[in-house]
C-alpha cells in the first residue's frame, strides 16, 4: 500500500475533496532514500526476462551499469534457477541427424499448451556443418565442440543475448583407436569465471600419468589451454555421449572411472583449485567390478550428484549424494520399473533424468521422439507428456536464460553500498 493510500484509509471520515497529502513527515515517492530506490530497482529487475533487461541497458547509463554488473548477473541467475515452477527452464535439443541444435520455449508454457502434442523445439540456435557435441549448459552459457581433424575449438553461446565466442585451438597428441577425448564445462564461483576441461585418454600407454592428459581453459582469460594434474584412473568409455561430458556439481566436474581392480569410482576435477579427487559411489557399487553394475551413469539433480544403474534388467535405480563428497550421504532417490513408465529395456540410454523441482518432481525423458514424464518418488505419482519434437535431446541438458557473456570483460561496479552488500551476501557460496 502506498503512503497516499495509507493516509486515505486512516482519514476515511473526511470528505473526499478535503483529503490532501500531508506536507511534512511523509516522503513522497520521488523523495525516497536513493539506496532504498536502488534496492527496489534491483529486486524488480531481477525478476524480469533477459530480453527486457537487454532493452533497459540502452535506456540509461545507471541501468546499464547495474544490469551489466557481476553482482546483478549472479543475482538474476539465482532468481531464475531457484523457483519451483518451470517458467525459467528450457530444454536444449539436437537434430536427429545432427547438424543443428534448438532451444525449447519455457517448459511451463509448453506444458500448459492445450494442444494434444505441443511442439517442443521451435527456436533454431545454430546450423552446423557437422554433428556437434554439446558439453553442457551452465548459467545460461552453452558450451559445444567444433571438431577439426587434429583438434578442435570449444565454442560458447548465450542464446538469450546472441553473444558467442570460442576457445584457442586445442590440439591433441596423435593417437589411434585406443585414444578418445572427454570434456566438461562449469562455473568457478571463487574467481567468477567459466572453465572448460578437456581430457585426452590413451589406454595403451604404460603409466597412468601418460594415459590421461588434462587441460583447462578459462573463458576470456588471456592465457591459452593449461595442463593440470592427470587423472588417477582412466575414465570409462562405452560410447554414450553422457560419458564424454563431465557432470557439473558444486564447483566440480565428475566422470565415472575404473580402478585397476575394475571397480567403479568417480573422479572429479575441482575447477576452482584445478585438482583431481576421488569420490566414492554407494558401497555396493564400490565392492563390485564394473561388469556387475549394468548401465551406470552420472547425473545432476537438485544440485546433487546422482548415480543410476539398471537392476535385474527391469528397473531404473537412481541414487543421490545429499552432501557432495560424503560417501555416507548416498541415498536411493527412486527405483522404478521400465514397465511402470512405459518403455522397453531395449531402448538404450533411457530414461534420462533432466531436472528436479523444489516439490520433488523429477522430469525424465523416456523416448527419443518426445516422451517425457513428471515423476514424484515421494507419492509415486507419474504424469506423462508427449511432445512433437522431431529432435533427439542431448544428454541431460537443461538451460536457463541469463545475462552471462561468453566474451567477459572486467565487471562494472554497482552504485550504493546497500545494494552491493545485499547482492554480495545473497549470491555468495
Amino acid at each position: 500500500m502506498s503512503c497516499y493510500a495509507t493516509i486515505m484509509s486512516t482519514n476515511h471520515k473526511r470528505p473526499h475533496s478535503a483529503i490532501k497529502p500531508p506536507r511534512q513527515n511523509v516522503a513522497p515517492p520521488n523523495e525516497l532514500s536513493p539506496l532504498l530506490l536502488e534496492d527496489l530497482t534491483v529486486d524488480i529487475m531481477s525478476r524480469l526476462p533477459v530480453k527486457s533487461l537487454d532493452r533497459f541497458i540502452a535506456i540509461s547509463k545507471p541501468w546499464n551499469i547495474l544490469i551489466s554488473s557481476s553482482y546483478f548477473i549472479k543475482y538474476h541467475i539465482q532468481r531464475s534457477a531457484s523457483g519451483s515452477c518451470l517458467t525459467n527452464y528450457r530444454l536444449l535439443g539436437g537434430g536427429s541427424y545432427g547438424y543443428s541444435f534448438r532451444l525449447s520455449d519455457p517448459l511451463l508454457s509448453i506444458i500448459k499448451n492445450p494442444s494434444p502434442s505441443p511442439t517442443l523445439f521451435g527456436r533454431l540456435l545454430l546450423e552446423i556443418w557437422h554433428d556437434p557435441l554439446v558439453v553442457g549448459s551452465c548459467n545460461g552459457l552453452i558450451c559445444w565442440i567444433d571438431f577439426r581433424d587434429s583438434g578442435n575449438y570449444i565454442c560458447y553461446l548465450n542464446p538469450a543475448t546472441g553473444s558467442k565466442s570460442r576457445s584457442p585451438y586445442l590440439r591433441y597428441p596423435s593417437g589411434g583407436d585406443s585414444s578418445y577425448n572427454l570434456y566438461g564445462f562449469g562455473y568457478d564461483h571463487v574467481n567468477d569465471s567459466y572453465k572448460t576441461v578437456a581430457i585426452y585418454c590413451d589406454t595403451k600407454e604404460d603409466t597412468i600419468d601418460k594415459k590421461t592428459l588434462v587441460k583447462v581453459y578459462e573463458l576470456g582469460a588471456p592465457t591459452t589451454w593449461r595442463k593440470i594434474q592427470s587423472f588417477p584412473y582412466v575414465p570409462k568409455r562405452s560410447g554414450g555421449s553422457n560419458e564424454a561430458c563431465g557432470v557439473y556439481v558444486n564447483g566440480t566436474l565428475n566422470w565415472l572411472c575404473t580402478r585397476p581392480n575394475d571397480s567403479l569410482v568417480v573422479v572429479s576435477v575441482d575447477i576452482v583449485n584445478e585438482t583431481c579427487n576421488e569420490v566414492s559411489l554407494p558401497g555396493f557399487v564400490d565392492a563390485n567390478r564394473y561388469g556387475a553394475v549394468a548401465r551406470p551413469s552420472l547425473w545432476a539433480l537438485g544440485g546433487c550428484l546422482c548415480f543410476s544403474y539398471e537392476n535385474n534388467r527391469t528397473h531404473f535405480v537412481l541414487w543421490q549424494m545429499k552432501v557432495y563428497g560424503d560417501a555416507s550421504s548416498w541415498n536411493v532417490l527412486f527405483n522404478i520399473s521400465y514397465r511402470e513408465i512405459g518403455i522397453s529395456r531395449n531402448i538404450p540410454d533411457y530414461p534420462k533424468p533432466l531436472l528436479m523441482l523444489n516439490n520433488g518432481d523429477v522430469i525424465l525423458q523416456i523416448t527419443e521422439p518426445g516422451g517425457y514424464i513428471f515423476y514424484n518418488p515421494t507419492v509415486n505419482k507419474i504424469k506423462y507428456f508427449k511432445f512433437q519434437s522431431g529432435m533427439s535431446l542431448f544428454e541431460s541438458i537443461v538451460h536457463i536464460d541469463s545475462l552471462v557473456s561468453p566474451c567477459p570483460t572486467r565487471p562494472q561496479r554497482i552504485r550504493g553500498r546497500s545494494t552491493r552488500a545485499r547482492l554480495a551476501a545473497e549470491t555468495s557460496g
